[in-house]
């Protein structure tokens, strides 16, 4: 037995979870180490009593790996263990980590997880709040961040599908066992991350059901891989703001989208803004709290070119920059007035998660700026006509 298949069997286990695994290493050094030894052994752990000596000194009968691993190959599912080169770098400074995470999907997502961030939120919504999560989720995706959730109703799925149709990558996080997935009505959207270079994750065991224990479980998870967590909308006992907790403990930025003040959904994010997280309007309010990170492009440019001829009405000069069809019909839809971003998808005749991402871009290449209200103007001189 390797250590990755030790890994498993702990996880397996009724009552081991990552602490007494971590107390059990401190002596015995490595996870297959500690399914080896005696239960007199075990017993002398702190927090190990005779109960769980047993069920880790005989472990063969309390869990069955062949079964386990037979279910997995079926789903096409690994497992990541805390040794592994693709398990999330920055899980690995939590004070629980999971020992493993059973991953359908791009199990290597996880390598370029130090520019990741969450966005969570209620499931129950408001139009309001499912706009702002895409678009946050679209000017993530559009600048190169992982986005995670937790596949839940509502904002989570909100900021999945609004990542997948900016062509970015996110990850979900589950509660359950990943043959378990919840809610049923997101399966589509499960499968459409992990074929789409994203992954779905959890920590428990394949058939595992979920309930309300492991929720706040697996949202430790959700803030421990990012660098930051931004909470949509949240009501007073959202679970979302349990995450945000989480986050704090971790050491993790909090950010908060600030809504109507007679909306019931809005008293979560304003509490956190109240306690001290960032008010967050666009995306730019979380990148200018992060220095740059190495291996992360600000944002994706189009390919830099020197036209050769002079420029024309609608294109770029001081940027060099060749645009994308859609920018350039952002930019002469704006002329030079202030428009609203809901005026410019709908004049754009695009799907509004794709308008939203080179709003981003233009926006972030210093061509267009946004003003209070949701309105966006050209920046004076980006423009030659």
């Amino acid at each position: 037995m390797d250590n990755r298949e030790a890994y498993l069997v702990l996880s397996l286990l009724p009552g081991i979870g990552p602490v007494r695994v971590n107390q059990l290493l401190t002596l015995f050094g490595e996870p297959r180490a500690i399914l080896s030894a005696k239960p007199a052994e075990l017993a002398r752990v702190p927090g190990i009593g005779a109960a769980l000596s047993d069920v880790v000194g005989n472990w063969s009968k309390h869990c069955d790996l062949a079964q386990e691993q037979r279910t997995m190959e079926q789903a096409g599912v690994q497992f990541v263990c805390r040794g592994d080169e693709d398990y999330p770098p920055l899980l690995r400074q939590i004070h629980d980590p999971p020992l493993g995470l059973y991953v359908r999907g791009n199990a290597h997502v996880f390598r370029n997880l130090q520019a990741a961030i969450a966005v969570v939120g209620s499931r129950h919504t408001t139009h309001y709040g499912v706009k702002m999560a895409e678009s946050l989720a679209t000017a993530a995706a559009v600048t190169g961040w992982t986005v995670v959730s937790g596949l839940a109703r509502g904002i989570d799925a909100a900021a999945h599908l609004a990542t997948l149709d900016a062509h970015g990558i996110t990850v979900a996080v589950l509660g359950s066992g990943l043959a378990h997935i919840y809610p049923q009505e997101n399966v589509p959207l499960s499968r459409r991350i992990a074929a789409e270079g994203g992954a779905v994750v959890s920590e428990f065991p394949m058939l595992f059901p979920p309930d309300k224990r492991t929720f706040p479980m697996r949202n430790r998870i959700i803030s421990g891989m990012c660098r930051g967590c931004i909470v949509v909308e949240a009501g007073d006992r959202s679970g979302s703001l349990i995450t945000a907790n989480q986050a704090l403990d971790q050491n993790r930025q909090v950010f908060a989208v600030p809504g109507r003040v007679d909306s019931a959904q809005s008293r979560g994010c304003h509490r956190l803004i109240k306690e001290g997280a960032k008010l967050v309007e666009t995306f730019q309010d979380v990148l200018e709290e992060f220095v740059v990170l190495p291996g992360l492009q600000a944002v994706p440019l189009s390919q830099e070119s020197r036209p050769e001829s002079s420029l024309h009405a609608g294109e770029i000069g001081p940027a060099d920059l060749q645009l994308s069809d859609l920018e350039r019909k952002i930019i002469s839809f704006l002329g030079d007035q202030e428009v609203t971003i809901d005026a410019v998808v709908a004049g754009a005749d695009e799907p509004p998660a794709k308008v939203l991402g080179a709003i981003v871009a233009l926006e972030m290449r210093r061509l267009i700026r946004q003003l209070p209200g949701k309105r966006v103007v050209r920046y004076t001189g980006a423009v030659t006509g």
